[in-house]
């Protein structure tokens, strides 16, 4: 018997297969991840003008207002019996004073713990006696406080026992400051003179006792700030992507930017990614607080324009937020990859 015809065959198969017969290869996609260095956004974008960091990014440095301030207290105000007695030499009167003066935080800034500061403190004694010691066996007192509202935040006392304040003299206290304290309560500088009955001397009711306060910047381990469309940026970062070969350019079908984002402060906002290339690229990403995940995507030309460059990546935005809580050294950081997606086979 005679054998079919081998192309006969092949003929029937296509007949029977509805003559489906594959002209190309298939097409698959393959992803790249493209790792980039991870950058991050300092605390010092959030701080207010008047908040700078020290040196060292040990502590923030507060420019308070005024820089420096001064009671002054009279014996006129202080001394009844010396207005009374005045161009009279008389055994000085027993008399008491006291007076204070305010610094004020920047309005930015709610609240701050008070670290390794001290508020210069000048006495100058404008009477013509000393109200420490107005006699030998006599002795009085100073007391000076630095206070935010009803909280005491430094206290120095110069007793007469051990201390003299001549007339004319000047004296400087250093007052140490520590604890948290409300900002818009300020600091008030205060001070209370005790001055016991003395020797007789010529009494000028007109004389006074001035007392100066320099506290024109403090030192804060931390800060509440309030943060309002304040503009931050972090240090552009690298993305190497010169070394991808054109054939894998031509075959690129778009991609996908991964960011991992920790924000350690409570504020939110808009940051834009930018990507140097053939013309520059910019996505938008939301910030929220806490650790997240945003990605954003690329068409198929925008990721062709940037493949076989070496690619720099910088962020940058606005952020708003109440009562933000800052402390030295703490950013935001954002780490991203690229993740590639290449066509492979067909013709």
């Amino acid at each position: 018997m005679r054998r079919p015809d081998a192309g006969l065959c092949l003929v029937a198969l296509t007949l029977a297969l509805g003559c489906d017969v594959p002209t190309a290869l298939p097409i698959y996609q393959t992803l790249w991840s493209v790792p980039a260095k991870s950058t991050t956004i300092s605390v010092n974008s959030l701080l207010p003008a008047q908040v700078t960091p020290t040196a060292d990014n040990s502590a923030f440095q507060v420019a308070l207002a005024p820089s420096s301030a001064t009671i002054t207290r009279s014996l006129t105000q202080d001394c009844a019996a010396c207005v009374l007695a005045n161009g009279l030499t008389i055994p000085k009167p027993p008399f008491s004073g006291s007076g204070s003066t305010t610094f004020a935080f920047p309005a930015a800034v709610s609240n701050a713990t008070l670290v390794r500061d001290t508020v210069t403190v000048t006495v100058t004694n404008g009477f013509n006696f000393d109200p420490l010691r107005p006699s030998a066996s006599a002795r009085g007192y100073l007391i000076l406080t630095v206070q935010n509202g009803a909280n005491v935040v430094g206290r120095d006392s110069v007793d007469g026992a051990t201390t003299p304040l001549p007339a004319s003299a000047t004296l400087v206290r250093k007052v140490p400051l520590s604890g948290t304290i409300s900002a818009a309560g300020g600091l008030q500088v205060g001070m209370q003179l005790m001055s016991p009955a003395g020797d007789p001397v010529i009494i000028d009711a007109s004389r006074t006792i001035t007392v100066s306060g320099s506290a024109g910047t403090v030192f804060v381990s931390q800060a509440q700030v309030n943060v309002a469309n304040q503009s931050v940026s972090a240090a552009p970062s690298a993305l190497n992507l010169a070394g991808v070969d054109s054939s894998i350019t031509r075959r690129a079908g778009g991609a996908t930017l991964e960011l991992t984002v920790t924000n350690p402060f409570n504020v939110s906002g808009n940051l834009n990614v930018t990507f140097s290339g053939q013309s520059p690229i910019t996505k938008s990403v939301a910030l929220a607080g806490g650790t997240t995940t945003p990605s954003v995507a690329f068409t198929e030309s925008e990721i062709r324009s940037l493949l076989g460059q070496n690619v720099t990546m910088t962020v940058a935005g606005t952020v708003s937020g109440s009562n933000v809580t800052v402390k030295p050294g703490q950013a935001v950081s954002v780490s991203s990859r690229l993740v590639l997606t290449v066509n492979v086979g067909g013709n």
